[in-house]
């Protein structure tokens, strides 16, 4: 008698990339993108360096998959606050901000992310794909802020954009020095910003 293979759904196939991304974002994070292996990865993840292999060529399309996708789920709450129809922009301000200094406080797969985008620098790939988020953010800060702003909102965004990777620097390095997640502490920024 022989086995036949086990086919496998597409649900199956979602959730084994899923659980892979995870996996190498906290083994990243913790070990390193260097010394983390990709047997590692697919052990923490419970599925077969083979099955790692169908889903990514090597550690950069892991990594890069990281980056890229992880991001939007993990920053989606925190957007969700500044784009708030119908709230005005300092109050939507005031909880997007305080929304990310909770994140980088609380949010365990935040902290992490935040670690390993720190340390992601050495592909063109990588850096290309974190500038374009980073574009990305500061268009979306933009047009978040030229709604209500009288001026031109680009100094604003530019400011507010290096608060946040101020922040995420600060996080990535040492979470103590990130300031607390209250009013007190989002104030000076909002000062800077609003008119």
């Amino acid at each position: 008698m022989y086995e036949r293979p086990v086919r496998r759904t597409a649900e199956d196939t979602a959730a084994t990339r899923a659980a892979l991304v995870d996996a190498a974002l906290f083994t990243f994070a913790r070990e390193g993108i260097d010394r983390a292996t990709l047997a590692g990865i697919a052990e923490a993840a419970g599925v077969t360096r083979g099955a790692l292999y169908h889903h990514f060529d090597d550690k950069e399309a892991l990594l890069a998959a990281v980056l890229g996708e992880t991001w939007d789920v993990v920053a989606a709450p925190i957007w969700a606050a500044l784009d708030a129809p119908g709230v005005p922009l300092a109050a939507r301000l005031e909880a997007f901000a305080l929304a990310w200094l909770a994140a980088l406080h609380t949010d365990r797969r935040f902290a992490a992310l935040m670690a390993v985008s720190l340390r992601a620098t050495g592909s063109t790939g990588t850096v290309r794909e974190k500038s374009t988020g980073l574009h990305a953010w500061r268009d979306r800060l933009r047009t978040a802020l030229r709604s209500e702003l009288p001026a031109d909102p680009a100094p604003a965004a530019a400011h507010l954009l290096a608060w946040l990777t101020g922040t995420a620097l600060l996080a990535g390095h040492d979470p103590a020095l990130v300031p607390p997640a209250d009013a007190g502490s989002v104030r000076p920024l909002l000062g800077g910003i609003l008119p």
